[in-house]
């Protein structure tokens, strides 16, 4: 992994853990270990332009995990494996992990609308990639399905994590049938 990848991976990683307020630049640099020179070389618009990168890097990373939970499954057997993947990943993290677009998307308000631009666009890249994977097991109405299922399962991760208490993402592997069969 280069320089720039790591500075992009370990931004991910602590975006997860403290937000966006709480990620410093001199937090990422002593964890990579490159002066701050490397950091304006390879993101010469600064702290901004690399926590937009890490937005995208870490919404495909997740959307791998997503991924390969629902590969080869049923729509709901398919999802109930996906919020298994956020349990286990708030319960391994003892609470301190985020969703990695919710926890720099929480801060869009007084932040680069370019990084509120790409927490959206992957949030919308999930929801496409849920809704084509919805329409291959012949769900109606997908991409409104996938919306919705999207829309409950960061409510609850987001309520899980603040409880830290997973009941609330496991909660919602009630209503995965009542949605897909609406």
């Amino acid at each position: 992994m280069n320089t720039r990848e790591r500075l992009i991976s370990i931004t991910s990683d602590l975006i997860r853990k403290k937000g966006y307020f709480g990620t410093g630049i001199n937090e990422i640099l002593k964890q990579v270990a490159v002066p701050k020179g490397s950091l304006y070389h390879h993101f010469p618009n600064g702290k901004d332009e690399l926590i937009r990168e890490a937005v995208y890097y870490g919404g495909e990373s997740q959307m791998h995990k997503y991924g390969n939970a629902l590969r080869g499954k049923p729509a709901e057997e398919g999802l109930a494996a996906m919020i298994d993947v956020m349990v286990e990943e708030l319960t391994a993290s003892n609470f301190e992990d985020a969703c990695p677009i919710a926890a720099v998307a929480m801060a869009s308000g007084s932040i680069d609308d370019d990084i509120r631009a790409a927490c959206a666009k992957v949030f919308v890249g999930w929801q496409n990639d849920l809704a084509g994977y919805l329409e291959r097991r012949g769900v109606d109405n997908a991409q409104q399905k996938a919306e919705e299922l999207y829309a409950m399962f960061e409510g609850a991760y987001v309520l899980s994590k603040a409880h830290k208490d997973v009941k609330y993402l496991l909660l919602q592997k009630k209503f995965i049938a009542v949605i897909l069969n609406s």
